[in-house]
């Protein structure tokens, strides 16, 4: 499968080398990982503020957005923020909007969450495991979302990639958070592409939620190797593009 992010307009490109053809398995989607971060990595600071991005890097999100066949996030991102994880009118137009897949291994999801009462002709995946309630899985049922079951503590994301794929059709799928979703990608090698946007801001704190977490790489030489092709300004935004080496 080759893939790769294109940029619009509204971001100024400053660097840019051709990334190489990036071939996945017919089993799972090309994913891409895409964050905004401050300038110490943080996703959010210890109150769990998160207007890191610019009004041109939202442009260039919610442009993505309409581009991608699925978009995931983590339970945690759903409780926090309430997304609705669709193209909003207000940054770019589009009648095409993603597959919504939320990762919830005990259902915790309120069933008046955004990514279930939004658009609701948009489908949205329950991904969780057999620790749920069945009542709860019901309910989500019967508004309209599907909802998979896997085996384990937690959701396992192989198989929900494999479903999705094979169930939908996705072939492209963006990775928006939170740090214990993308942490887990990195850990099963299953990030392609990443963009990371970078706001000049420092939050600290020892609660502020990095990048990654509840995933440790402990050398250098067990690190996903990350090379860079492109460098972009959106807005106060600087955009980094990365392809990961297998």
């Amino acid at each position: 499968m080759k893939q790769a992010l294109s940029s619009s307009k509204g971001c100024k490109i400053i660097y840019e080398e051709k990334p190489p053809e990036i071939n996945t398995e017919d089993s799972r989607p090309l994913v891409i990982v895409s964050c905004a971060i401050s300038l110490d990595g943080k996703l959010a600071s210890e109150k769990g503020d998160t207007r890191l991005s610019s009004f041109e890097d939202k442009v260039e999100v919610h442009r993505l957005r309409s581009r991608i066949d699925a978009i995931l996030v983590g339970i945690n991102t759903i409780l926090a923020d309430d997304p609705h994880l669709t193209v909003s009118e207000k940054y770019y137009k589009s009648n095409r909007h993603p597959i919504r897949v939320v990762l919830d291994s005990y259902c915790r999801i309120p069933l008046n969450a955004q990514v279930l009462t939004r658009r609701r002709e948009v489908p949205t995946i329950i991904a969780t495991t057999r620790k749920a309630p069945e009542d709860k899985i019901r309910k989500l049922r019967e508004m309209g979302a599907d909802v998979i079951v896997t085996d384990g503590e937690k959701v396992n994301i192989r198989e929900v990639l494999t479903y999705i794929r094979r169930k939908y059709g996705v072939r492209k799928l963006m990775v928006e958070g939170g740090g214990k979703v993308i942490g887990e990608f990195f850990k099963n090698n299953l990030v392609d592409l990443v963009r990371v946007s970078i706001t000049p801001v420092i939050f600290g704190g020892e609660k502020s939620i990095p990048l990654i977490r509840g995933v440790s790489f402990d050398t250098i030489e067990e690190s996903p190797r990350l090379k860079l092709y492109r460098i972009e300004l959106c807005g106060h935004n600087i955009v980094l593009h990365f392809y990961v080496e297998k």
